[in-house]
């Protein structure tokens, strides 16, 4: 690893000082006046849906229809970096980094629990009777949207104007970049204010997903070893993954990240094949294919569900809008990081690996954890359901290899997928974040930020888990999350409004390739 002369970089004070400032605020006063704080915040979010939720519900559709009309369109063609950039990764390596750098660890941890949530406890809009096969077939239904078109319609809505806006139009690493195509220069005059807030949210976002990752491999580790679980344990695990993670960020994206990618990707696969080979598969391919039938039948209802009614129990906003907030927070930095990988691929190969290749694997995921998940409640004899109630839904994915052979073993390597799946996240969350926090010089020369940079992001992410989940805070973060992701919203719309205008106009690089 190079060392950089002082003179190569400047830290951005703005960027790291939004996060550090706004997080110190939000801690203290949750420990000064905890139950007013919360209550506020909770106040502010519901105003915010009940006002915008609406809103939420159409970025989303923006972003995966702009998505697939540059998947179809002639734009398809257009090489990332320009016709002569050459590609840095196998095409495995891309889509598997892709994947996890995507869904992260939360597709071992909510898919299972969200069947089993929402088939007990349907949302009062849909008017449908708890636990009954139309309540699991909607369960199923908002499963499948959350992890697989929503999530990477935002993110690669993001990621591919960050892609051509950062190696076409050559503007800088950067989420202000993004804006480029709609302010032009002028934008720049505010990047630091604009970096510092997204910052803000994605550390946020990221904290938010080490919290429940701490909940998770602690509940593993009390299922199988019977160890207590709790503050300590907690603690222990946060210091090692945090240690884990930034070592792997600090030692750069073609090592780290690439090891991480693909060995992650490998797991997954892994664990699918096993409960694929030893659960109730016919079952869980038959309710799949009929609720992925009805899913299809119902995509646009579902995708504009807001339950306007003022007796609805706001499901939507917990259950649907919480996911759609958190896609958004994640996708500037998601964006930028999956830029990073693309130089040399078209704008149709960035589409299909990127987008199509990770919902096909989300809906397999879905179909066969979510499966196995309905069969345990409703067939099995396992309620799940109760389980939730008295052990969090931290505990739904673990349970599940109780229903099948060597489930000690293959609730330790689950253990492993949940970690290395983190792990994958919070180092490409590091590794942007910490490229953001410094103004690179002349004679700055390496992909990668300074060292210790990356070190400080890696430390203040697992800090701000641990203290939010210590002090019971892990829905005050979730809160948090959601009141940080409306700006981001907007932000996001506005990049994708800029470029759909870029091309509208006739102003971007590559007209001579549609030239007759």
């Amino acid at each position: 690893m190079k060392s950089h002369d002082k003179k190569d970089f400047t830290i951005n004070k703005t960027v790291i000082g939004i996060s550090a400032v706004v997080f110190g605020i939000i801690f203290v006063l949750g420990i000064v006046k905890p139950e007013i704080f919360t209550t506020v915040l909770t106040d502010i979010v519901n105003f915010l849906c009940d006002q915008l939720g609406w809103f939420l519900n159409l970025a989303v559709i923006f972003s995966i229809g702009m998505t697939l009309y540059f998947l179809f369109s002639k734009y398809g063609k257009i090489k990332i970096g320009g016709e002569d950039a050459k590609p840095e990764f196998s095409k495995f390596t891309w889509w598997a980094i892709s994947l996890c750098a995507g869904m992260g660890m939360g597709i071992v941890f909510w898919p299972p629990a969200e069947v089993i949530e929402y088939s007990c406890n349907p949302a009062v809009g849909g008017h449908l009777a708890a636990a009954s096969p139309e309540a699991l077939s909607k369960a199923f239904e908002f499963t499948y949207l959350h992890w697989t078109i929503t999530l990477y319609g935002v993110y690669v809505a993001a990621g591919l104007v960050a892609a051509y806006v950062c190696y076409n139009m050559k503007q800088p690493y950067s989420i202000t970049s993004t804006l480029y195509p709609l302010f032009g220069k002028k934008v720049y005059k505010y990047q630091n204010v604009i970096d510092g807030i997204v910052t803000f949210a994605i550390v946020g976002g990221v904290a938010g997903s080490f919290g429940y990752g701490l909940l998770q491999v602690s509940d593993g580790l009390h299922q199988i070893f019977n160890l207590p679980t709790g503050a300590l344990m907690w603690i222990i695990i946060a210091v090692i993954v945090t240690i884990v993670y930034t070592l792997s960020s600090v030692t750069g994206l073609k090592k780290g990240i690439q090891w991480l990618g693909d060995n992650n990707a490998k797991l997954f696969i892994a664990m699918l094949i096993f409960v694929i080979i030893f659960g109730p598969t016919k079952f869980s391919m038959n309710l799949g294919l009929e609720t992925t039938g009805s899913m299809f039948s119902n995509l646009f209802k579902n995708l504009t569900f807001t339950e306007p009614f003022e007796s609805a129990d706001k499901w939507s906003v917990w259950w649907n809008w919480l996911w759609y907030l958190d896609f958004f927070i994640f996708a500037p930095t998601t964006g930028l990081f999956l830029a990073r990988l693309s130089k040399g691929r078209t704008i149709r190969e960035f589409v299909t690996v990127n987008m199509v290749a990770p919902c096909l694997f989300g809906w397999l995921w879905v179909t066969i954890f979510g499966g196995i998940a309905a069969h345990a409640q409703y067939i099995g004899g396992l309620d799940l359901y109760q389980l939730i109630q008295s052990s969090g839904y931290e505990s739904v994915m673990l349970s599940l290899f109780d229903q099948l052979p060597i489930p000690t073993i293959s609730k330790s390597v689950m253990m492993i997928v949940i970690l290395v799946s983190f792990i994958t996240l919070a180092n490409a969350v590091t590794s942007t974040i910490s490229k953001m926090s410094v103004k690179l010089g002349p004679n700055y020369t390496q992909d990668d930020a300074p060292a210790g940079i990356q070190i400080f992001w890696g430390v203040f992410i697992g800090a701000i888990a641990v203290i939010f989940l210590l002090n019971g805070g892990l829905d005050g973060a979730k809160t948090v999350k959601m009141l940080v992701g409306y700006p981001i919203v907007i932000l996001q719309v506005l990049v994708l409004i800029g470029f759909i205008k870029m091309f509208v106009k006739g102003e971007y690089k590559e007209k001579h390739l549609f030239k007759k």
